[in-house]
């Protein structure tokens, strides 16, 4: 039986991912802070799963570490980072601190044991700075070799940007000051699901049409973005983590084959909600990525294609969503 650690473990890439590992015999230890509540029904499947152990821990703290048998996880999936844009504004020092601290800290706890691979979550926040100085000269959709970029150091926005950014540069540090190649980068690029909270587009989207909200307000909605969901996430990332080919490498994760306008995302939810929109349509807001879609040509060389599709998705999504709003509602937004 194969041994996994999860950090960030309770966050939503991270519990559908143990899920998937749990439901084909793996054994699973999650990671996390735990400050968002987490008594949901989902989560205590997974965390009562006779072959799942959580630890409650802060990895910008080296003690974290100590509670963390060596020479014992065969994969080790860093996903841990403190999201919503929000929070970037709100809390920019904790934000830096979980993106650089909790990186720094797995890589000097795992140097020197003989066994563990690392698969590490940045962001295509990390070349958000490139894509605005470069402008319509962007290429879309995005390779792995754009460069990565910060455009205004002096904008705590980019407290997590610059932590993702921060963590690649220190894994190819440890590679050749640490003689450490065994981890794996990938760019998440729009993933979506059950129990991802409110702050993404879907989500937000989904609790007004519950709510009926009417006029349905859509910011700008001529903007792109490729939704990926989950399910398609967790088996990327398992692909990529299981291959010694991808030692050292930078993936990017996403759907290239559904870019979207947000006007037709917001269409196609309407129609999984059996619901007649009354939209109104307003600015953008200010410096909105007018399109966002990765190529994910090199994770297809690896024999990896997209199973589920946005619609298949957003079904699954919304249902959810309706099944678990009372309690998600209340409950399930993230508080510090």
């Amino acid at each position: 039986m194969k041994r996994v650690l999860i950090t960030g473990g309770a966050g939503f890439v991270g519990l559908h991912l143990a899920r998937h590992l749990l439901e084909n015999n793996y054994e699973v230890t999650l990671v996390d802070n735990f400050s968002r509540p987490n008594d949901d029904e989902d989560f205590l499947k997974v965390t009562d799963h006779k072959n799942c152990k959580t630890i409650k821990g802060d990895i910008t703290s080296v003690n974290t570490f100590q509670y963390l048998e060596k020479n014992y996880y065969d994969y080790i999936y860093h996903l841990a980072a403190f999201n919503g844009t929000a929070n970037f504004y709100n809390y920019p020092v904790e934000v830096l601190k979980t993106g650089v601290l909790g990186t720094i800290n797995l890589l000097d706890w795992i140097v020197g044991q003989d066994k563990g691979k690392i698969l590490y979550t940045s962001s295509c926040e990390a070349y958000a700075g490139t894509m605005k100085v470069m402008g319509d000269k962007f290429p879309i959709p995005t390779s792995e070799d754009i460069p990565l970029s910060i455009d205004d150091v002096t904008n705590v926005r980019w407290s997590y940007g610059v932590g993702k950014l921060t963590s690649e540069i220190a894994f190819n540090c440890y590679k050749h000051g640490r003689d450490f190649d065994r981890y794996c980068i990938v760019r998440p690029h729009n993933f979506f699901g059950p129990r991802m909270g409110f702050e993404h587009v879907v989500a937000q989207f989904i609790e007004r049409i519950i709510r009926n909200e009417t006029p349905f307000r859509i910011y700008g909605g001529e903007e792109t973005r490729s939704f990926n969901y989950i399910d398609n996430v967790t088996e990327s990332l398992v692909m990529l983590m299981e291959t010694d080919k991808t030692n050292g490498e930078v993936y990017h994760i996403g759907n290239d084959k559904e870019e979207m306008k947000i006007i037709d995302l917001a269409k196609m939810l309407f129609e999984v909600a059996g619901k007649e929109p009354n939209f109104e349509i307003l600015p953008a807001p200010e410096g909105s990525v007018k399109r966002r879609c990765p190529n994910i040509n090199k994770l297809r060389g690896l024999g990896y294609d997209i199973i589920y599709s946005t619609e298949e998705g957003l079904e699954k999504t919304y249902n959810w969503y309706v099944d678990n709003y009372d309690w998600y509602s209340l409950k399930g937004k993230r508080k510090r």
